[in-house]
């Protein structure tokens, strides 16, 4: 995907997009991915949404960026076949093996 950049006149993208963006960025070059490809994908993408959550300016930034992180990672699950029930199940055992993160506690030495 091409991004007009007003310094430089256009430069290259290459990401992961949603799936109705071909609808909008009409000038660009879209493919589908190989299976291969696809889990590598995934995970930077959610790399990328979750830098954005972190450099979130607002409440309704946040949510928005919250709102692409767990839309990609359910994208992730769907891809891997894993189910809910999977999903909650290593929630609930590492929960009871090393807790949650609702006391707030920061390590700083070890």
């Amino acid at each position: 995907m091409k991004i007009k950049n007003n310094i430089r006149g256009t430069y290259n993208m290459h990401k992961l997009v949603r799936d109705k963006i071909p609808e909008f960025a009409t000038n660009a070059k879209f493919r589908s991915l190989k299976q291969e490809e696809i889990l590598s994908a995934l995970q930077n993408k959610i790399v990328e949404e979750a830098n954005e959550v972190k450099n979130a300016t607002s409440e309704e930034n946040l949510l928005e960026e919250l709102a692409d992180v767990y839309t990609v990672f359910h994208a992730i699950l769907d891809f891997k076949g894993i189910s809910k029930e999977q999903l909650l199940k290593a929630v609930n055992d590492k929960k009871k093996l090393k807790g949650d993160f609702s006391k707030f506690l920061l390590m700083e030495k070890n």
